[in-house]
């Protein structure tokens, strides 16, 4: 008994540490079962250990679990009896994988053996249909669910967001309606997805009586749902009625977070307006909200879409200063700009500047620069600056440029 003791202590101590490998967890759970110990483990043990295994970085770790998972019903008769905590943990593990059916077949394991089901288990099962766009088996299963286990605000909003992802707006209503005439509580994850759901689908007419309707129900929004409505306004010109709905936010005392500023900035400078967008970026100052670098890359885009070329190298050049590394999107717009206005030395420049900072030319780089320099009528000079180019982009030399006489 002091032997199966200590390895059981060993094992909650390394799971608890946080830094539990694979491979070490497996070789602890076959221990656990090995008839040296001469009792059998503790099934919350064994649970906890499956749990770590399944939340682990490895790439096998969800495979892992089933196969343990496998052998702890070959070996029942080691005295350890299976939970329904167990059956759900594997359930899970069945839909990160993929494998639903799988899942399926694990909850009627729990059936038989008389372990029950729960929501959660539901829950599972239902995401994984809807991460697969199985949305009317989904509905079957959620429709079938208070025979079994009574679904919750969760399992809803799991269906909810299945339908509207593939843009079936009506339906995840339903399931709204049904959350509704059931006695629960939507909460704001529900209505923030439906309110997604409207403003992918461009209803933005449902999307603002959603809100007001939440708000009279009780639920108050977040700073997500204030943003999903204010991107999708943003997003198609509507910017009185997205400054509207930014303004209602601050008003409800939500301090409006980088995505929200990023939401109206990206519009702003897609549609040339940069001088307003520079403005929000005072504001975000001001209450002391830092920019990252979707909030350079969208005012990068707005410079060069204004001509404003010099703004945007100054920019680009002092992204790092302030704490933000210009990524490949940053590099690719300005050297497109310079490209195009035919200062393709510049554009060279910002090449080497991109790869000192560690960062190789992505295709979309690659295009544009072969594009410029085929319009170079000297095929002596084409053929320096491809050997200045170099072996950091071998595979240049496989592709071929078409030199104007």
């Amino acid at each position: 008994m002091n032997k199966i003791r200590h390895l059981e202590k060993l094992v909650k101590e390394r799971c608890l540490a946080g830094n539990l490998q694979l491979e070490e967890a497996v070789s602890l759970f076959h221990r656990l079962l090995s008839p040296d110990t001469h009792h059998p483990p503790s099934i919350l043990t064994i649970n906890l250990l499956l749990k770590s295994i399944a939340g682990t970085k490895h790439p096998s770790r969800y495979s892992s679990v089933l196969n343990l998972f496998n052998r702890l019903r070959r070996t029942r008769d080691r005295g350890v009896s299976l939970t329904i905590q167990t059956f759900g943990l594997v359930i899970d593990c069945c839909r990160q994988m993929g494998r639903v059916d799988h899942g399926f077949c694990v909850l009627g394991q729990s059936l038989r053996e008389g372990c029950g089901v729960n929501t959660i288990m539901f829950g599972s099962l239902i995401r994984g249909l809807c991460t697969r766009k199985q949305m009317r088996h989904a509905a079957k299963v959620l429709a079938k669910m208070p025979l079994l286990g009574f679904p919750d605000v969760y399992t809803y909003n799991d269906l909810i967001l299945g339908f509207c992802n593939v843009g079936d707006i009506d339906q995840a209503f339903d399931v709204y309606e049904k959350v509704v005439n059931s006695g629960l509580q939507a909460n704001v994850y529900i209505y923030t997805t439906l309110l997604k759901g409207c403003c992918k689908e461009g209803d933005f007419l449902r999307a603002s009586e959603l809100l007001h309707e939440m708000i009279k129900r009780g639920v108050a929004p977040n700073v997500h749902t204030y943003t999903c409505l204010i991107h999708g306004l943003s997003a198609i010109g509507e910017w009185n009625r997205a400054i509207r709905v930014f303004r209602e936010m601050v008003n409800q005392g939500i301090s409006p977070d980088v995505v929200t500023f990023n939401a109206l900035m990206n519009s702003l400078c897609k549609h040339r307006r940069t001088c307003e967008a520079e403005k929000l970026v005072c504001l975000m100052e001001d209450i002391r909200v830092e920019p990252d670098v979707i909030t350079c890359t969208a005012l990068l885009l707005g410079y060069v879409l204004e001509s404003h070329l010099a703004k945007a190298t100054e920019l680009l050049e002092r992204m790092a200063s302030i704490g933000i590394e210009p990524d490949q999107h940053c590099y690719s717009i300005l050297i497109n700009s310079c490209c195009k206005n035919g200062k393709i030395n510049d554009a060279l420049r910002m090449v080497d500047k991109m790869m000192h900072r560690g960062l190789k030319p992505n295709e979309f780089i690659l295009d544009i620069l072969l594009n410029a320099l085929s319009n170079c009528k000297n095929p002596d000079e084409v053929k320096q600056i491809i050997s200045e180019i170099g072996d950091r982009r071998s595979h240049l030399d496989d592709r071929k440029i078409t030199v104007k006489s």
